[in-house]
């Protein structure tokens, strides 16, 4: 095995077994490479990485102290290319990843990464008649990006003979391949055959509508990939962190997509970011690219300011964040999550919260299964059609529609039959011990519900009444003693809640934002509460 090839696979292991300090998520997909070596359907052509990383290496930077110097990958970066360009299926011989999905804190050479990937896909592939695709979110940020290919083709080509290199787009004569560049505010986004696509910084779109004509513009190419690569950004509901929730998913073993390369550089969940030990996790170009002392300033200065520390744990450090903390943190909300299905509870005792909300928005339906020790939550959510028009979270709701995640009801408002319908379906699984639900907004449901033979309770959100399940649900899910269905927007709604906390230390979940909802916690806690309270007397 040469060199350059041992090397990714070295660093796979090492950060595998523990040998090399990494967040969870680097350590998962080396764990996912390692294993897939060895699977009897694929094959990895280390040949094809090697040719790869040789052509990478004709680059020069032409930025900093390492300008006119071989780009070398480190690496971490190898592994990145290496899973890209080297599985195929035995099957058919095409490559088997077709997207990929990699996140990185800043001054990692993320974006000169990116501009080298083109250029191979461009160059050095092997396809006559490719086109690459590289996109960003306006035209400034496409700008950096190109400046990266354009000074490359320049550096593989000093007469321009073989690449002709334009403002905004390169040309391959001999094999008719073509670099294009454009943004997401481009008025025109049409008219796609991608072989290659690259979207950069994809934290700051502010919908999928590139990401998605990229990859639909690929359907007749034997070996497309599109790469989405960025780094941590604010907004919880963007396109992107659905696509990072995806990306978890898989490495967590929560879905599977063989078609789906990620890997994520972060920080763990409860580690302290002021630490350098575990900055490396987020910076794995740290002591290379992004200088130890840098870190340290930029730390430093958020600590005596804390209006830095938000902007410094996100680009520095690679954090998703809010402006508040988060009540639960998602990696515990993950880690007891899995698919639940009804029928294992058939017979068993059910108690449900429902959380009706306004009449044009969210609803949540919750129902908590009690199992040995652990408390089973399934929730379902209905939402009127009129929502994936003309309400905030629109892009959200038609996604989680599209995977059959979210109920969508007729008409303007929330159909409460088409809930009674499947609570009455519901009750014919499980045996419900009882509906809690909070009589605001909900009387005329509620009497029509119970005339029709379900065990309706009223019970207040108020915070002394939610203190308890709140608490409870807390530290059941911390201690891990809950299991919740894999259920994305169920993560979501623990995403936007801030414990609103009284003098008396009571606690109930209250929204960071008006358009952010809560409401599948809502009903959980309601659930849990109706439990509580039964077993009580």
């Amino acid at each position: 095995m040469a060199d350059d090839e041992a090397k990714y696979i070295t660093y796979a292991r090492a950060v595998a077994e523990g040998d090399a300090v990494a967040g969870e998520p680097a350590r998962l997909a080396c764990r996912r490479f390692l294993s897939d070596l060895s699977r009897p359907d694929l094959d990895f052509k280390a040949d094809k990485v090697a040719r790869a990383l040789r052509f990478i290496a004709l680059l020069k930077h032409f930025r900093g102290n390492a300008s006119g110097k071989p780009f070398l990958l480190e690496p971490w970066q190898q592994f990145i290319v290496a899973n890209i360009v080297g599985f195929y299926w035995r099957a058919d011989g095409s490559r088997r990843f077709t997207s990929s999905y990699i996140e990185v804190s800043r001054k990692n050479g993320k974006t000169a990464l990116a501009a080298a990937l083109c250029m191979y896909f461009l160059v050095a592939d092997g396809e006559a008649g490719a086109e690459v695709d590289l996109a960003a979110n306006s035209k400034e940020q496409a700008k950096v990006a190109y400046a990266f290919c354009n000074t490359f083709a320049k550096q593989l080509d000093t007469k321009g003979r073989l690449l002709r290199v334009y403002r905004d787009n390169i040309a391959v004569d001999s094999t008719a391949s073509t670099l294009k560049v454009f943004a997401a505010d481009d008025s025109k986004l049409d008219g796609f055959n991608a072989s290659f696509g690259l979207i950069d910084e994809y934290h700051a779109a502010k919908s999928s509508a590139v990401r998605d004509v990229i990859k639909s513009s690929m359907g007749q190419r034997a070996n497309p990939h599109l790469c989405t690569i960025t780094t941590a950004g604010f907004d919880r509901t963007s396109p992107c962190y659905q696509l990072r929730t995806t990306a978890m998913e898989v490495l967590n073993g929560l879905k599977k997509d063989d078609a789906f390369f990620a890997i994520v550089y972060a920080l763990d969940e409860g580690d302290d970011w002021t630490d350098p030990a575990v900055w490396v996790k987020a910076t794995p170009n740290l002591g290379v690219t992004v200088y130890p002392k840098y870190v340290a300033e930029q730390v430093t200065s958020a600590k005596n300011n804390p209006s830095e520390e938000v902007g410094v744990k996100t680009k520095t450090l690679n954090v998703w964040c809010d402006a508040e903390n988060v009540w639960i943190p998602d990696a515990y909300i993950m880690r007891q999550s899995a698919p639940l299905d009804v029928e294992q509870w058939r017979g068993k005792p059910a108690y449900i919260g429902v959380d009706l909300s306004a009449v044009s928005d969210l609803t949540a339906v919750a129902m908590m299964v009690e199992e040995g020790e652990m408390m089973c939550y399934k929730v379902w959510y209905y939402l009127p059609e009129s929502c994936l028009t003309d309400k905030y979270n629109r892009e959200l709701y038609r996604e989680w529609a599209r995977r059959g995640w979210l109920h969508i009801t007729s008409g303007n408002v929330v159909d409460y039959d088409y809930i009674t319908a499947d609570l009455l379906r519901l009750n014919r699984i499980v045996r419900v011990m009882g509906i809690a639900y909070d009589k605001w907004n909900a009387t005329q449901w509620a009497i029509d519900a119970t005339e029709r033979g379900l065990p309706l309770q009223e019970y207040s959100q108020a915070l002394g009444n939610f203190n308890k399940p709140t608490k409870e649900l807390e530290r059941s899910i911390l201690s891990g003693k809950a299991l919740i269905d894999n259920n994305p927007i169920t993560r979501w709604n623990f995403a936007n809640v801030a414990l609103k906390v009284d003098h008396n230390d009571n606690a109930k979940p209250a929204k960071k934002q008006i358009p952010q909802k809560i409401d599948g916690v809502i009903a959980m806690i309601e659930a849990l509460g109706l439990y509580l309270d039964y077993y009580s007397y």
